[in-house]
């Protein structure tokens, strides 16, 4: 009884671990369109309303993420949490090909494979 009290408890703190994962993975696909919205905003005429509400709706970002941020990391250790970060730099492909037309190379996902066999390595040996 006592040996299943003990099992459930852990499968309880793995389930609250993969919620913590799952929610920071929501929160870094949020913070992936900063980069999109500061890109606008750039390319927009210096202090236009477009360049405003681009670089607005960037920082506004940004400010949801710190505070996400903030609170995932109470759940997850800093090192899990900064290593999947490295996600968006697959958003980031995504997204320039999608808005932006640009072209993804033969490098840039074998980039992005190695980014993403590390994190899964590490994520792999936490547990």
């Amino acid at each position: 009884m006592l040996l299943k009290k003990g099992l459930i408890v852990k499968k309880m703190l793995k389930n609250k671990k993969l919620n913590s994962l799952i929610i920071l993975h929501i929160m870094l696909f949020i913070y992936s369109f900063c980069g999109v919205f500061s890109k606008i905003a750039g390319g927009s005429e210096f202090l236009s309303n477009k360049f405003f509400i681009c670089y607005g709706v960037s920082l506004f970002i940004l400010f949801i993420y710190t505070v996400a941020w903030q609170q995932i990391l109470k759940k997850i250790p800093l090192i899990i949490a900064f290593l999947n970060k490295s996600i968006t730099i697959i958003w980031s492909m995504i997204w320039g090909l999608i808005i932006f037309k640009e072209k993804i190379t033969f490098t840039m996902i074998l980039g992005s494979i190695i980014v993403l066999i590390g994190v899964s390595l590490v994520v792999k040996s936490d547990e």
